[in-house]
């Protein structure tokens, strides 16, 4: 496949205009992308290269809006060139990680057209990454904006709070744990951790902590 038709392949999941950098960044890296349907413990992940091969392997959750498919493609991106650098001899989301992702956001906020709110996001993220990007609670709010859903993320929700996940299940929300929700299963109270970006349906925030 060539550049120019993988671009028209993967230009509707993307920003208007940023095709060919990511169609650049796939063909430089030897990156096999695949699109996954929606998962809400994570947006996407990074393989590294099996023994028998060296293709790099990204998945991207296919349902994302235009700009959190490409915020998290760069994420994980940079967890490329991080281990083509530091192989594994890094923390995950650690400071190499982070200059590796400033470095990869840095022609989209300088050479793209994007909305106000998202760019001034993205330029405050890159000058203070304090977190991962799946887990900066400012940028996250400002991409889901941009959800045809508009649910709201488990991050966002007050302690005590009655949610829905898409699969159906019922939870209530308690402490923050890293990334991660400690979670009572409703009705029993059995306990679960669930991930802080879980898209979620309030159900009801009229319960105690």
């Amino acid at each position: 496949m060539t550049k120019a038709e993988l671009a028209i392949k993967i230009k509707k999941f993307l920003p208007e205009g940023t095709e060919l950098y990511v169609v650049d960044l796939l063909v430089q890296y030897k990156i096999q992308l695949k699109l996954n349907k929606p998962r809400s413990s994570k947006f996407g992940d990074y393989r590294s290269p099996l023994r028998h091969d060296n293709y790099h392997r990204i998945t991207v959750n296919k349902d994302l809006n235009p700009f959190s498919f490409l915020t998290t493609f760069l994420h994980e991106v940079a967890h490329l060139t991080a281990y083509e650098k530091y192989r594994h001899n890094i923390d995950p989301h650690g400071k190499e990680w982070k200059q590796e992702f400033k470095i990869l956001l840095e022609p989209v906020v300088s050479h793209h057209q994007l909305p106000d709110d998202i760019l001034r996001a993205l330029k405050h993220y890159m000058h203070d990454p304090s977190a991962s990007s799946c887990s900066d609670t400012g940028l996250m709010k400002v991409l889901s904006k941009y959800d045809k859903d508009q649910k709201q993320l488990l991050e966002q929700l007050p302690l005590g709070t009655i949610f829905r996940l898409d699969s159906g299940r019922v939870f209530k929300k308690g402490k923050k744990l890293r990334s991660w929700y400690q979670c009572f299963e409703q009705p029993g109270n059995k306990e679960y951790r669930v991930s802080g970006i879980s898209k979620v349906e309030i159900l009801n925030t009229n319960h105690p902590t």
